[in-house]
């Protein structure tokens, strides 16, 4: 056995032949008979004419081991022994390295070979250590002497009883469990595989267990960051027992724990026992950031928007937002953020979708979310603020959703039925409706918005670059007061734009100037300011500046999110679009899916900073409204133009003004809140949320232009 990884490497066994490098692997050959489980069958695609396989044994001793480029390689081979003494056993190759896990299979006479690949983005974890009780598949077996093989065979077939009972308590071999689960496109799903190797070409348990643990450290390391990015910090886990039909806690369980057991994630669960637990529990636990690697919700949507808005009644919710990861497996009925984030990363839902989201949170990858500020004014003209991830109604569908909770026992059938009710007794809505339309962003823009995200997300925070010139004028301040005046040409450059002289201001001023940009030595947000060993303000305190961009910085984490829009209990400005009349439904959706089965936007993004905004009027059809909600699955509820009744508008924010006179339902991501003026703000990228570990081409999370129906307005 040889193989490429440094200090992962073990030297050949003597009674092995050695083959050259081949494209950066070693390879040793290891004579002897196998074991026999039974056979494997593969699917599989060829390998490169360069294979290990195909090339003629030489005899020198194996070459020093390195790192590769592309992670740490490693090949073996192993047989599959037939029961059949009159068939030869098969011999099998396995590779590992950064790409994946390749297995060949090829019969004595070269007549067929199958191979099978599995990618390593498709591998969830492995585990090395004896036999498991279980049997999870067929095993690959790795080569032993022919000798032995033969003793160990003779000696099987002799015993019986608790004779076999002891030898196998004395099995020397060491066990590698790899558990994958295969993407399959037809249809699309995730089928999962566990593909078991034998070390036994040592005569201790010890040595061959150092084998397998060599293939399981190499797995860890190709994956990343030792199976996940998010360190060795437990996950937390809110499970709602009561979610879905009742049955929360049984599908955790059952489907659930497998995964986070074979992905080898640690985790702290939280049954909650009333409504806002997890909501109270992340508001008051102060050592979120510092214990836990992330954050998930096994229930509907409701639980996730407690979590949301616990984190953002915390001072320090900036830090949580860009530290903890939010993930959701859907055990309740809507599911409709678990639904969103498979379709945009063209992940599988159905038909195992507790299983797949699982995978999601284990993957290790996150992603931005939008998430919107909603303002609300009740009849008593108090005030409230919270904050949405998914959608905010107002009519049909917000009368749907929580009028049919008297049916929740059935599942998510109570949507449908109770839609039926309400289009025969159909409802209008009396109120204003104002909105502040999406513009396109200029190419420049979206350039400069990339680089200094970026920016951020190197440094953690731009608190420091912002204020760190307002703390040296304060400090400049402070010494005039004192009667501290320092004349020299740094002091001054810094604290105006008064030097007239200098023949270069004109043409910087005019030509590469430009407001809050990067390239802009005169921005606040991402200014550099270098501090020299000796300050030429020979009198400043380096450890007094310091404290003052902590202070600074302190204070910038605890500050909510700056609003770019009139307060709800003002007028809007003039770039809205003000109407009022009679409406039917008036619903903001900012993720794709609703629920499971409603794609309401399908040109949806998880970070694209639109909200779509769907109007029906009063005046439409009871079969116009059948039709759209009908079509609601397929995602073709809306007219390819707008008409006078339906219309769909991408807006960044809006308001909804009721008349008070009349009852009505609002609801935000699901939840009732008091009937009253609403007015919404989005803020994209404000979260991180849990995504599927997918190459980027899979993904349908590149911001485009949207495709859905609009009135135009969005030019």
């Amino acid at each position: 056995m040889t193989a490429t990884g440094g200090a992962y490497a073990n030297n050949v066994n003597n009674n092995s032949h050695y083959q050259p490098p081949i494209n950066g692997v070693g390879v040793a050959v290891t004579n002897g008979g196998g074991g026999a489980t039974g056979g494997l069958v593969f699917n599989m695609a060829h390998y490169p004419p360069s294979s290990p396989l195909n090339s003629p044994p030489n005899s020198p001793p194996s070459s020093p081991q390195h790192h590769q480029p592309n992670g740490i390689e490693l090949t073996e081979n192993f047989y599959i022994n037939n029961r059949n003494k009159r068939k030869h056993n098969l011999k099998i190759q396995v590779q590992l390295n950064a790409t994946g896990i390749y297995l060949r299979r090829e019969t004595p006479d070269h007549d067929q070979i199958t191979e099978q690949l599995i990618r390593m983005e498709d591998v969830i974890g492995s585990y090395c250590g004896g036999k498991a009780k279980k049997k999870n598949g067929g095993v690959l077996q790795s080569c032993k002497r022919k000798q032995e093989e033969d003793e160990e065979q003779h000696h099987s077939e002799g015993s019986t009883g608790s004779q076999q009972q002891q030898q196998d308590n004395k099995d020397i071999s060491a066990y590698l469990y790899i558990y994958a689960y295969v993407r399959k496109e037809k249809p699309l799903r995730r089928m999962r595989t566990v593909r078991i190797l034998r070390f036994r070409s040592f005569l201790t348990y010890e040595d061959n267990l150092k084998s397998a643990e060599r293939w399981h450290r190499a797995i860890r390391i190709n994956k990343g960051s030792d199976m996940h990015s998010f360190g060795r910090k437990p996950l937390l886990i809110f499970l709602n027992p009561k979610s879905g039909s009742g049955k929360g806690r049984v599908m955790f369980q059952k489907q659930v724990v497998p995964v986070l057991k074979e992905a080898d994630i640690p985790y702290e669960l939280m049954v909650t026992t009333h409504a806002n637990f997890a909501r109270e529990m992340v508001r008051k636990r102060p050592d979120l950031a510092q214990k836990y690697s992330g954050i998930v919700v096994a229930s509907g949507d409701g639980l996730y928007f407690e979590v949301l808005n616990g984190i953002m009644e915390r001072p320090d919710w900036r830090v949580l937002t860009r530290d903890l990861p939010l993930g959701i497996i859907p055990c309740g009925s809507g599911n409709g953020l678990a639904k969103s984030i498979a379709h945009c990363y063209n992940e599988p839902y159905d038909p195992k979708p507790i299983v797949n989201a699982s995978l999601t949170c284990v993957s290790g990858k996150w992603a931005p979310l939008d998430v919107v500020r909603v303002e609300l004014l009740s009849k008593e003209r108090q005030q409230e603020e919270m904050f949405s991830f998914l959608a905010v109604g107002w009519g049909l569908i917000a009368d749907v959703d929580i009028e049919s909770e008297k049916l929740r026992s059935i599942g998510a059938q109570r949507f449908t039925l109770w839609s039926i009710h309400r289009i025969l007794h159909l409802r209008t809505y009396k109120g204003k409706l104002s909105y502040l339309p999406w513009k396109r962003p200029h190419l420049e823009q979206d350039e400069q918005n990339s680089l200094r995200q970026k920016l951020r997300s190197k440094s953690g925070s731009t608190s420091i670059l912002k204020r760190f010139q307002d703390a040296l004028d304060e400090e400049e301040e402070e010494e005039q007061i004192h009667g501290g005046h320092h004349n020299n040409g740094f002091s001054d450059a810094c604290d105006g734009e008064e030097q007239d002289n200098d023949e270069f201001a004109d043409i910087i001023s005019q030509s590469t100037y430009r407001p809050d940009s990067w390239a802009s030595a005169k921005s606040n947000a991402t200014a550099y300011y270098s501090i020299p060993g000796h300050s030429l303000r020979s009198n400043r305190s380096v450890a007094t500046i310091q404290s003052r961009i902590e202070a600074a910085n302190a204070e910038f984490n605890t500050q909510r999110p700056q609003s770019k829009i009139p307060a709800i209990s003002e007028p809007v400005a003039a770039d809205w679009i003000c109407e009022e009349g009679e409406y039917v439904m008036v619903h903001a959706a900012y993720t794709t899916h609703l629920a499971s089965d409603c794609y309401f936007a399908p040109a949806s993004k998880l970070n694209d900073g639109i909200i779509y905004l769907v109007i029906i009027r009063a005046g439409v059809s009871k079969s116009q409204l059948a039709q759209f909600l009908l079509n609601l699955s397929s995602g073709t509820h809306l007219a390819e133009a707008p008409t006078s009744h339906m219309q769909v508008i991408p807006v960044t924010a809006f308001r909804i003004e009721p008349d008070l006179n009349e009852q009505g339902i609002l609801t935000v991501d699901g939840e009732k809140v008091p009937y009253g003026t609403l007015q919404a703000e989005i803020f994209p990228g404000l979260i991180k949320t849990m995504v599927p570990n997918v190459p980027a081409s899979s993904s349908s999370q590149a911001t485009t232009t949207p495709t859905m129906p609009m009135n135009g307005v969005a030019e």
